[in-house]
């Protein structure tokens, strides 16, 4: 088990900024959109909008898990606005 847990609330923008860092121990991640502009993910590449992985406005979420594991870095950019990304991470 880990020994801490990572809990963020991020504001974006539309540059690009890194989420979460590379962490080879990383076995659960949650990244959810607090926000009201869609938020686009990076896996290990830069975010860029309109690409990649999407998280609806009001709640879309992508979640890490054994089923679906990522160990590499996080980018995330908002399509527009300021919105939230909340992110949980053990």
């Amino acid at each position: 088990m880990p020994i801490q847990a990572v809990d963020l609330a991020k504001t974006l923008s539309v540059t690009q900024e890194r989420a979460l860092g590379r962490n080879p121990s990383r076995i659960y991640a949650l990244l959810v959109n607090d926000g009201t502009e869609d938020i686009y993910l990076g896996m290990g590449i830069p975010a860029v909008a309109n690409r990649g992985i999407r998280l609806n406005k009001t709640g879309g979420s992508y979640e890490i898990n054994l089923m679906n594991p990522w160990q590499g870095e996080i980018y995330a950019v908002a399509g527009a606005g300021a919105p939230v990304l909340l992110i949980v991470e053990w």
